[in-house]
């Protein structure tokens, strides 16, 4: 609120008494007789020049603010936050780009008063001249350009937007379009659409056009950057009038949403099976192998009493000790598995933390439908449970049934999965019966509850959180430069085009402020992740449960066993 009376004082008054603020210090400090018998004129061509822009400034104010008022009023949304930050952006109407002139036009006047050089001093009331009568001009006509904004999409304009296409695989071509269909754009005036997509995107939406919105149709579009798995819900975006030079901009309406969804790819398997003791049988994961003939077969090592005409003499020569195959026959037995995947955090430390762990997520979700289809191939009753976004915004636990074909249905709830602090693991797993068989996909930060699993068995398939991070992030400076190479030439260039408002001071400030911010995150969550790590890892080893280590790859995910459970018991 402090922040809304702030901005509303310094855009409705503050910026048209700086001048004489300004005028009165420096005539404190500097010798200005010599211009001091032309005040009376200086003051009246001010007044001339600044007061009817205050005027159409405070006018246009209050008959935009009351338009806005009466429609909170309606929807029951005016409270007294609402009403300031209101008026605070509709008050907000000069770019960075006009202050940049109106403090370039007051520093070359202190100058000239400081230095006494007259032409430095026509250059600066030229500057505020330019100023305060493009800032009187929006002002004043901003009042009917909203109006009739409005009026014309209720009439027959219209703004959409879409994603083409709207349904993608992770890293393939998405492109985002809108859609103009006679929007009036007054003369002077660019018609400006702007939008913060979300940050994995690595976009942000910018169009402007001009009067050629006011066709039948236009449409303008670009492509993103990145399409990382997830469910984007894109917009409303932000709808200006901006003047030719970039000065002001009128605020008109939040229009045009869309939705993308990215779904996750299927990744080959390599399933490398833990030791197994002599009580130990193969866990619901570890992969059968084949003879030449067409029966299945394991190994595990001769014990005391076993048949002597299953031990493979060729096998027990390589590896020195006796190997006894197991069975030589096909199984037909259908087992039941429930496939959970564990994306929860849980602790509000690692939740803030949490800065550009979606990739890991990803690996997840493919690892976690790339198994249901292995599973499922193999000839098991495979069901998946993830607590995933709904359509309404709300999360809950969703279960579905793995059957052939339904590899889109599996993509889509892998594509609604999201890091969540709600479910904890126990209550996925109570979708299991007595007779299932359980396994948990996850990269917990933390140890699970110490429940036993109701089902048969249960198997971890853990990515590691330190190694899910990745490489060490890049400092500060190599992220602000893009690269290493860049990093020292990086102060001295300009990251825009030349005359992008990107480029001002303040802008780069807040790049700087956002990245740091960032990367102190990151430092935080692999903190984190080293310091719970292990911890995490010995206490699914002291469940009792088998632990396969998950090790992500370009084209295919390595599983790699670490420990069998007991043996083809309940877990402890």
């Amino acid at each position: 609120m402090i922040r809304h009376l702030a901005g509303i004082l310094w855009h409705v008054s503050g910026m048209f008494l700086l001048p004489f603020l300004l005028g009165f210090v420096a005539a404190l400090f500097f010798e200005v007789s010599e211009v001091g018998d032309t005040l009376p004129m200086l003051i009246g061509v001010s007044l001339v020049l600044i007061f009817p822009a205050f005027v159409a400034q405070l006018l246009g104010l209050i008959l935009k603010v009351r338009r806005e008022w009466r429609l909170l009023r309606e929807k029951d949304r005016l409270t007294t936050e609402s009403a300031l930050a209101s008026v605070h952006r509709q008050a907000r109407i000069v770019t960075p780009r006009g202050w940049a002139i109106l403090f370039t036009g007051l520093w070359f006047v202190v100058c000239a008063l400081g230095l006494k050089w007259a032409d430095l001093s026509i250059v600066g009331v030229m500057c505020l001249m330019l100023f305060y009568s493009v800032v009187g001009v929006t002002s004043l006509m901003s009042t009917f350009m909203v109006g009739s904004f409005e009026s014309g999409l209720r009439r027959r304009g219209s703004i959409d937007r879409q994603m083409v296409p709207a349904v993608v695989l992770q890293g393939e071509a998405a492109e985002e379009r809108f859609i103009f269909r006679r929007v009036p754009v007054p003369p002077g005036f660019f018609l400006l659409v702007e939008d913060a997509l979300p940050e994995r995107l690595q976009t942000h939406s910018r169009y402007a056009v001009g009067a050629g919105a006011r066709r039948e149709e236009l449409i303008v579009g670009g492509r993103l950057r990145a399409t990382p798995r997830g469910l984007y819900r894109l917009g409303p975006a932000e709808v200006y009038y901006q003047d030719m030079l970039g000065m002001t901009r009128v605020a008109l309406a939040s229009v045009a949403t869309c939705e993308l969804k990215v779904l996750p790819r299927f990744r080959s398997l390599e399933i490398i099976e833990p030791p197994r003791s002599r009580l130990s049988t193969p866990d619901v994961l570890t992969r059968p192998h084949r003879f030449p003939t067409d029966d299945y077969f394991r190994f595990r090592e001769y014990a005391h009493g076993d048949d002597t005409r299953r031990i493979s003499w060729k096998l027990s020569m390589k590896f020195g000790k006796l190997q006894v195959r197991q069975p030589e026959t096909k199984e037909i037995s259908t087992r039941t598995v429930l496939l959970c995947l564990d994306a929860y955090l849980g602790r509000a430390s690692v939740v803030d933390a949490a800065v550009g762990v979606e990739e890991v997520l990803d690996r997840l979700v493919e690892t976690w439908i790339s198994l249901a289809k292995e599973l499922l191939d193999r000839g098991d009753k495979v069901s998946i449970v993830a607590a995933v976004r709904q359509p309404d915004g709300t999360l809950a636990i969703e279960q579905v049934l793995a059957t052939k074909g339904g590899h889109a249905r599996w993509q889509d709830m892998g594509a609604r999965a999201v890091w969540q602090s709600s479910y904890e693991i126990t209550q996925l797993l109570e979708e299991a019966g007595d007779s299932a068989h359980g396994v948990v996909v996850s990269s917990r930060f933390h140890a699970p509850p110490p429940a036993a699993f109701p089902g048969q068995s249960l198997a971890w398939v853990w990515l590691p959180p330190e190694q899910a991070l990745g490489a060490s992030d890049p400092t500060l400076l190599q992220t602000l430069a893009g690269t290493g190479s860049n990093a020292l030439t990086w102060l001295f260039r300009q990251p825009f085009i030349a005359g992008a408002d990107e480029n001002a001071v303040l802008a780069q400030l807040r790049v700087y402020d956002y990245h740091a911010r960032r990367l102190a995150a990151r430092a935080r969550l692999r903190a984190v992740a080293r310091r719970e790590g292990r911890r995490t890892l010995a206490a699914l080893i002291a469940r009792g449960d088998t632990v396969y280590r998950l090790e992500p790859g370009v084209g295919t995910h390595k599983l790699v066993g670490i420990v069998t459970g007991q043996a083809g018991g309940r877990a402890a």
